[in-house]
């Protein structure tokens, strides 16, 4: 630009530009115009200027703190310390007022009885412990009317403690209790053996309720995306800010409650789904969390030193075909080994700034080509089990060796539950790897573990919003649904359908829900990208039911910008419209999967809440993973265990497609 002035003189004179310049300007010819014409600025838009609107002098700061605040301009309120300190104006009654109240704190028995709560309104509460899922509660906070009371539970003696609450939680009035991430409040409370049944209302959940997109889970990120009001963090505080700043946390609680309460009733399927499946399943989770699942660390620690040969056999086995030893979790020194040492062809293979890559995917294209491509996808596999599980697990033990998952409520925007430290949910299931690692998981002394599992669930699931009357007639019947479709798709009688036929029918009945392409089949099955799209196209010639529910789904989802479970559940679609053809893609695969995924997970729920009322004593409901919920009980309970989860997981939400659930019991997760 310096030399030749213009863009257009770049051009111009572009013979006189040697070397990869000139190569990158004429590859790069039309982006350079664009992002020219991009910059530019515009002086001729068609408006009129009116510098009487323009002044600035005259202003409503307390409006403009508002809109800036609603609009998250935090650098602009920042830079403006005027604005910054107004608290913005709810005149126009879109936002709840913050109402703070004193605190009232709670150090000894005599001050105890000064706790006083009236059922007929709401409480509010809220915990902070030091240890994890409720193990060490620190501090209780009950909020009610002009009260905050803060229960400093170092200060105060465990069994005075434990009956005053007795007093308050274990009466027969219902109590009205709202609050922010109750579930670990109800697990701290359950720590002291004072069980909460039931809540009115969680804030945190109620947010991802009316918008599954949203990014703000704090409170105080709450605070100001729905009420315009800013407040420092509560998770940075120690126990005595924490515990001065109660008041303040209490009113932002209320104001959150009241104005979701609007929002809500603007959604009455949304509402009932907080209050008939999210509300009543935040104490079972709390109760599934606080129980853990044991784990047999001996067992684990043999398992570790047999893993650990098995990586250096893999070593050894990569080092003989490399001819040389490097660090095979280096994606720069594998690169060379595979693309320069061993000259494995690079066509098709993703490229980087420092190289071709060794992503997985990648390294799928070149899996026939050499046996060093096989061996190093085990030795990733292997590496991330022992990582991620066989080393980690025994560190997460508590001090009856039980290990603690959190089950998230607002994660997975179709409402899954998602397991997080540890995340129990991505044991592979399929692998022996896999299977040994769930044996370490075992049911306590002189108990069993029984698993109850959906039988493709999905699919069912699938077949009833489709009302695909063909296939809810095939589950109906107890046919098997791949061999009935490979039949179908190949025209063939079912009892010539070979194991191969059945699989790739088996892949596209599943892979569908999730809008396989051909490149997907295809990957999937070994079968050519032409033969796999001729199968998706004959297919849906069998299945038009499901290619109409999928197609509408999509024209929903751009009409209404939300798609929903049968429930009501909902899902914002705002890129179902992006101009980019990828997101756009993305956008309508969600569009296809929400409601078959999030109607799975709500009747999960419902399920698992009905379980939990029908088991005997000392009969516990500890994970829920995927498709199944697992319970720990006595053996001599599990007959009727195994009949309490089958009945009720079946019958616990009527469809036109039959529900089946299988059921094993073990010793150990790997039985199951």
């Amino acid at each position: 630009m310096q030399q030749h002035g213009t863009l257009d003189g770049v051009y111009e004179n572009i013979e006189l530009i040697s070397g990869s310049a000139n190569k990158k300007l004429r590859e790069g010819k039309d982006l350079a115009y664009l992002s020219k014409k991009l910059a530019e600025i515009w002086c001729d838009a068609p408006v009129d200027l009116d510098l009487k609107a323009l002044d600035v002098h005259d202003r409503d700061l307390a409006e403009v703190a508002r809109v800036l605040k609603k609009l998250e301009f935090k650098s602009l309120l920042r830079s403006m310390p005027e604005l910054a300190a107004i608290e913005p104006s709810s005149s126009d009654g879109s936002e709840a007022e913050v109402q703070t109240v004193a605190p009232r704190h709670i150090i000894n028995a005599e001050q105890l009885e000064q706790v006083k709560i009236n059922y007929l309104e709401p409480v509010v509460l809220a915990s902070r412990c030091s240890g994890s899922h409720g193990k060490m509660l620190q501090i209780l906070v009950i909020g009610q009317g002009k009260n905050a009371y803060v229960l400093h539970l170092n200060k105060l003696s465990t069994k005075d403690v434990t009956k005053k609450l007795f007093s308050i939680f274990s009466v027969e009035e219902k109590l009205h209790i709202i609050g922010y991430d109750l579930k670990s409040t109800i697990q701290a409370l359950y720590g002291l053996r004072v069980h909460i049944n039931e809540i009115s209302h969680d804030v945190f959940i109620g947010a991802f309720l009316i918008n599954s997109l949203r990014r703000e889970q704090t409170l105080c990120d709450l605070a100001f995306a729905e009420l315009g009001y800013e407040c420092a963090s509560f998770e940075n505080n120690d126990d005595e800010e924490f515990a001065s700043r109660a008041g303040e946390m209490v009113g932002i609680i209320r104001a959150l409650h009241k104005q979701q309460l609007v929002e809500l009733a603007k959604m009455p399927k949304v509402e009932a789904v907080g209050t008939q499946i999210e509300w009543p399943v935040i104490p079972v989770l709390a109760r599934m969390e606080y129980k853990g699942i044991e784990l047999d660390t001996a067992y684990l620690e043999a398992f570790n030193t047999e893993v650990t040969d098995q990586i250096s056999d893999l070593e050894q086995l990569i080092y003989g075909h490399a001819e040389k030893e490097f660090n095979i979790s280096s994606p720069a020194q594998l690169a060379e080994v595979l693309f320069v040492d061993l000259a494995l062809p690079t066509a098709g293979v993703k490229k980087g700034k420092t190289g071709y890559s060794t992503a997985a995917a990648e390294l799928d294209r070149l899996r026939p080509l050499h046996p060093i491509v096989e061996l190093v996808s085990q030795y990733r596999e292997v590496v991330k089990l022992k990582n991620t599980y066989i080393d980690a697990l025994p560190r997460q033990v508590d001090d009856t060796s039980r290990v603690h998952t959190t089950f998230n409520l607002t994660i997975a925007q179709t409402g899954r539950l998602s397991s997080t430290d540890p995340n129990l949910q991505n044991i592979p299931v399929r692998t022996e790897l896999g299977r040994r690692i769930r044996t370490a998981f075992v049911a306590g002394e002189g108990k069993v573990l029984v698993s109850a599992d959906y039988s493709q669930f999905e699919l069912r699931l699938a077949a009833a919003l489709a009302n695909d009357q063909e296939l809810i007639d095939m589950f109906n019947k107890d046919l098997d649904v791949h061999t009935a479709t490979a039949a179908q798709v190949y025209g063939r009688d079912p009892e010539e359908v070979t194991k191969q036929m059945r699989r790739d029918a088996k892949v596209i009945n599943f892979g569908i829900l999730y809008g396989m392409s051909p490149h997907g089949l295809s990957a999937a099955t070994g079968m050519t990208i032409v033969a796999a799209k001729q199968f998706i196209d004959k297919y849906f010639e069998l299945r038009k039911p499901i290619l109409n529910y999928m197609n509408g789904l999509k024209e929903l989802a751009r009409s209404q910008g939300y798609i929903e479970t049968l429930f009501g559940r909902r899902r914002p679609t705002p890129d179902i419209h992006a101009g980019n053809f990828i997101v756009r893609q993305a956008a309508e695969r969600a569009a296809i999967n929400m409601p078959i995924q999030g109607t799975e997970a709500d009747i999960m729920k419902l399920a698992m809440v009905e379980v939990e009322k029908k088991l005997p004593k000392n009969a516990d409901m500890l994970l829920q993973i995927h498709d199944s919920i697992l319970v720990e009980c006595k053996e001599a309970d599990a007959e009727q265990v195994v009949a309490i989860m089958k009945e009720t997981m079946q019958d616990i939400y009527k469809l036109p497609v039959k529900i089946t659930v299988d059921t094993t019991v073990g010793k150990n997760w790997g039985e199951l």
